[in-house]
């Protein structure tokens, strides 16, 4: 029973006539004790009326208590018939904890594709609870767990936290870690990788005297090097970076026999190599407004390192030019030719005609520059049909795409895009093909190889791209091309268009014709193939699991064909288009949640520790059938909570109010009575009857 208040007044006017009344009753008791406490008696007699003290019952019923059974049903809980030992406790200990009364059983399950958070888990179910009716937690997962650093922070619950691990005390698993793992490389450079193998047994740790595992390197997906090597220690290699673009490097560990899964046996890096500075060699033949195009072109790339020489005349020719109108120093031929050459990513010729400063050794020397992968292009004017032109140099000939045809083309027109230029990443989606400027001069010429791009009048090739050993070349027949940078009839994208085939020739890989590449979008696999061709072939890709299937794809865009796989299952995906290679993840790239997949207890006995709950291994011998703890009713605040091969489960004794009774203290005319008896006492003692007889005796 409790006593509250009913009070006829508001709180402010109750609390001021309390103060009045005992400022009364002070004054009252200084003057005269005697009749001070009848008036005291009349002033809480008058306050008790005002405030209204009420009696209230209150009628409970006992509420169960509640037993949480949280269940982990993350990928690793997928290994080793794991998810059926789960299944199974979740089903025993409903019917345990029901059969020993008074309990309701909730049962949570969570998962976790690219990692596990149990604790998160755990604390959110448990916010989610009514304290004062929490008898128990059984936390049933493999122990790897994402947030287990959290295990050791305060759970706040004072009921026990049971840690039931699922895995077998034999499971042994191998794994390859990547020690140093860079993203990024420079062209030309190496970088290094180190990584090591781990054999793991029971509760994560080391496995003593492992043998040397088989260890296969592919890069590009074609195998490398297949190498033994001691697990445990530290093991590395060196990538050399030849291309820039992306490198795809796999490491593959050998199975382990009885190992829970293979899946954590590879790693995948993909490393980007980025140019360090673009070294770009200008020589250009004569002075002319799209020589300063170039240049400034060139110039205004901060990544391009661009040397430039315009040669006007023979080094043997005296004309009589005044000293201080030459050059400050010769030109190099023989340093930037032969001894530097290969230190240039591409060398341009404008417009340059023969002028017997570079030698047959000189241009032989180039053309073995673009065999052995370096780029040459050549934007040629009148003087490709002259004597002195670049096609009549023997060296250098044979690796040109187009041979002079005769004098240039004097007339307007409007530079076409060819339909293969369409698909072709160097011209396709330039904008405003439509309004483009007019060029009025062409050079005419017999094409032997090479792609054209774009076409000027009669469909004559005006940009021919071609391919030469492991190298590039680019042959643009107008020297016009500066008419879009002023502007001319509109004008044209002459920017974009130069540094694309600039890029392209430097083999910057957004720009190859050829590209295969996965990706992952709302998890779907989304294969995208980038030809020149009319048609591109199926590709073949390679599932997580290791099965094959051929894709056929569609058109999406002139040159871009896609296919999706929809609702794709998490994993490695491997995909080959003849001799391009892929490789896309679904999920978190090297996801944590099968880095470590041995069952432990350690990370989550902290959460069992704090609460005294206890931690229990619940399978043995390799079945699938969980063999759980022996479970006990225990007092509130009893200590132990577990033992060795039981686990408690509190009575927390909380109950649920059904009714309330509220019943005056005394009736209002008993309050009226004690006031009315009160004051006419003090009136008595003070000077009523009873003073009177006093004074008469």
């Amino acid at each position: 029973m409790n006593i509250v208040l009913d009070p006829l007044l508001p709180p402010w006017a109750l609390i001021a006539a309390a103060v009045l009344g005992a400022a009364f009753a002070v004054l009252s008791l200084i003057r005269n004790w005697k009749s001070g406490i009848a008036r005291l008696v009349a002033v809480a007699a008058l306050l008790a009326l005002l405030a209204g003290p009420m009696t209230r019952e209150e009628e409970t019923a006992p509420l169960n208590d509640i037993a949480l059974i949280i269940a982990d049903e993350s990928a690793s809980q997928s290994l080793d018939d794991r998810d059926a030992v789960t299944a199974d406790a979740v089903e025993k200990l409903q019917a345990r904890l029901e059969a020993l009364g008074g309990i309701d059983v909730e049962t949570v399950r969570y998962g976790g594709e690219e990692e596990t958070r149990s604790v998160d888990a755990l604390r959110q179910t448990v916010a989610d609870t009514p304290r004062q009716r929490l008898g128990a937690v059984f936390l049933i997962t493999d122990g790897q767990a994402a947030d287990a650093e959290d295990a050791r922070q305060p759970l706040d619950i004072d009921a026990p936290v049971h840690l039931l691990t699922t895995g077998d005390p034999g499971e042994v698993d191998r794994k390859i870690t990547l020690l140093s793992a860079p993203r990024y490389g420079i062209v030309r450079q190496s970088v290094r990788v180190s990584f090591r193998i781990d054999d793991l047994g029971a509760e994560g740790e080391s496995l003593p005297g492992s043998a040397t595992p088989m260890v296969t390197l592919r890069i590009g997906g074609e195998e490398i090097l297949r190498e033994a090597v001691p697990a445990g220690a530290e093991a590395g290699f060196d990538v050399p970076l030849d291309r820039p673009g992306q490198t795809i490097i796999e490491l593959e560990v050998a199975e382990r026999p009885g190992e829970l899964t293979t899946r954590n046996n590879i790693a995948v890096l993909p490393i980007t190599a980025v140019r360090d500075r673009l070294r770009v060699l200008l020589i250009s033949g004569e002075p002319h407004p799209g020589e300063r195009v170039w240049r400034n072109l060139l110039k205004s790339d901060p990544a391009v390192d661009l040397v430039h020489f315009t040669i006007l005349r023979p080094i043997d020719k005296n004309d009589g030019t005044p000293v201080d109108e030459l050059a400050l120093i010769p030109f190099p031929q023989d340093e930037l030719f032969i001894d530097k050459l290969d230190e240039f990513d591409l060398l341009i010729f404008d417009r340059y005609a023969y002028r017997g400063v570079l030698s047959s050794f000189h241009f032989d020397n180039i053309a073995r520059f673009v065999d052995g992968g370096g780029a040459v292009l050549i934007a040629s004017g009148p003087e490709y049909n002259s004597p002195l032109s670049l096609a009549t140099r023997r060296n250098l000939s044979f690796i040109l795409p187009a041979l002079p045809a005769g004098a240039a083309i004097e007339e307007a027109y409007r530079p076409q895009i060819t339909d293969l230029g369409r698909r072709h990443p160097v011209t396709a989606d330039l904008p405003e093909t439509d309004i483009w400027g007019r060029w009025l001069r062409t050079m005419p010429v017999n094409k032997l190889r090479g792609r054209t791009l774009m076409e000027g009048p009669n469909e004559a090739p005006l940009l021919i791209l071609d391919r030469i050993g492991e190298g590039r070349v680019g042959l643009f027949l107008s020297d016009h091309v500066w008419l879009w940078a002023r502007g001319f009839d509109g004008g044209g994208p002459h920017a974009e268009l130069l540094r694309r085939i600039a890029h392209w020739l430097m083999k910057e890989p957004e720009l190859e014709e050829e590209a295969l590449d996965l990706s992952a979008e709302g998890g779907d696999l989304v294969i995208e193939r980038r030809t020149i061709e009319d048609a591109a072939p199926p590709v073949t890709l390679a599932f997580p699991g290791g099965e094959e299937q051929e894709v056929t794809l569609s058109e999406s865009a002139p040159g871009h064909f896609t296919a999706r796989i929809v609702n794709a299952p998490r994993g490695l995906y491997r995909a080959r288009s003849g001799d391009l290679f892929a490789i896309g993840v679904i999920g978190v790239e090297a996801a944590p949640e099968f880095q470590n997949v041995v069952s432990t207890s350690a990370q989550l006995s902290p959460l069992a520790e704090a609460t005294g709950g206890g931690v229990y291994r619940i399978r043995s011998g390799g079945g699938d059938n969980a063999e759980l703890p022996e479970l006990r009713r225990l007092r509130r605040g009893a200590d132990p909570r577990a033992g060795e091969n039981w686990a408690g489960v509190l009575e927390r004794g909380a109950a649920r109010v059904q009714n309330v009774r509220d019943a005056p203290l005394a009736p209002a005319l008993f309050w009226l009575v004690l006031l009315a008896l009160s004051l006419l006492a003090a009136w008595a003692i003070e000077g009523g009857r009873l003073r009177r007889g006093k004074a008469q005796g």
